[in-house]
C-alpha cells in the first residue's frame, strides 16, 4: 500500500520560505520538531497579552453552544432531563453521536484559536463557528477516534492511552490541512509517535496547570485557559507550521 502523504510532501517541501521558523507535515512525519515545555508556556504566557479575551469568548460561545446541542440531541432521542438513570440503550448512545458528531467543529474552532495566535495570525472568539464546512470529516474522524481509542483500552489499556495521546492534533489537521478524517488521524498519530512521551509529558502538564488554575479560587482560569490553550496551539504550529488550504492528497 502506498504512502498516502507523499503528494503533500511534495508539494509543502516547496513551500517552507512562507513557514519559516515552523514545522510541516514532512518534517512532523519525520519527528523533526522539539516538544519544549518551559519555552512553549513561556512563549504562550507572553501571547496572553491581548488574546486572553478572545480565548474566553471561544470558550463561552463554545459552552453555550455545545449546551443547546446537548439539549437539542436529548430531545431528538426522547432522553429525560429529570431521571438521568432512565437514560440508557440505543437512545443514550444515538445522543452522544449526535452530541459528538455536531459539536466537533466547535472543538476544532476552539483549537484553532489558540493555533491562530501562535502563528500571529488575526482570529477572533466567533472562530469556533467558522469551520461547519467541514462539519462531515470532522464527525467522521471524531467517531473513529472514541471507536479505536474506546478498542485500545479495552486491549489491556496501553494502547488506549498510546492513540489518545497519538490522536491530540487530529481536528485542526482537518480544518488547517484539508485533511480527511482517516488522513487526519493517521498523520497525527504518525507525527506524535516521534515524540510520543515528550508529548504525552506536555499533554499531563496542561492538565495539572488547568486544574491549578481552578484550585486557586477558580480565578487562575482566567490566564490559565487562555496560557493552555495557546500552548497547544504552539506545539501544532511546531510541528506542522502554516495554513495548507488545497494539499493534493
Amino acid at each position: 500500500m502506498s504512502d498516502i502523504y507523499n503528494a503533500p510532501q511534495a508539494e509543502l517541501a516547496g513551500d517552507d520560505s512562507g513557514n519559516a521558523g515552523m514545522g510541516s507535515i514532512p518534517k512532523a512525519l519525520a519527528g523533526d520538531y522539539q516538544v519544549a515545555i518551559g519555552d512553549t508556556l513561556s512563549e504562550a504566557w507572553a501571547k496572553t497579552k491581548g488574546n486572553k479575551g478572545t480565548v474566553w469568548l471561544g470558550v463561552l460561545l463554545y459552552l453555550v453552544a455545545y449546551i443547546g446541542i446537548s439539549v437539542v440531541a436529548t430531545l431528538i432521542t426522547g432522553q429525560s432531563f429529570t431521571d438521568p438513570e432512565a437514560n440508557a440503550g440505543l437512545g443514550a448512545i444515538l445522543s452522544n453521536i449526535i452530541i459528538v458528531a455536531v459539536s466537533a467543529p466547535l472543538g476544532a474552532g476552539m483549537m484553532m484559536i489558540g493555533v491562530k495566535i501562535a502563528r500571529d495570525e488575526q482570529v477572533s472568539g466567533t472562530e469556533v463557528f467558522a469551520h461547519f464546512d467541514k462539519i462531515l470529516p470532522l464527525a467522521v474522524a471524531m467517531v473513529l477516534m472514541y471507536i479505536l481509542m474506546a478498542l485500545g483500552f479495552l486491549l489491556l489499556v496501553i494502547p488506549g492511552i498510546y492513540l489518545a495521546i497519538g490522536y491530540v492534533m487530529v481536528l485542526p489537521l482537518i480544518v488547517d490541512k484539508n485533511l480527511g478524517p482517516w488522513q487526519a488521524l493517521e498523520l497525527s498519530r504518525k507525527a506524535v509517535t516521534k515524540h510520543w512521551f515528550g508529548v504525552f509529558g506536555f499533554m499531563i502538564v496542561l492538565m495539572l496547570l488547568y486544574f491549578a488554575g481552578f484550585l486557586a479560587l477558580i480565578i487562575g482560569l482566567i490566564w490559565a485557559i487562555p496560557t493552555l490553550s495557546i500552548a497547544y496551539g504552539i506545539l501544532y504550529r511546531n510541528m506542522f507550521g502554516g495554513h495548507e488550504a488545497n494539499p493534493e492528497i
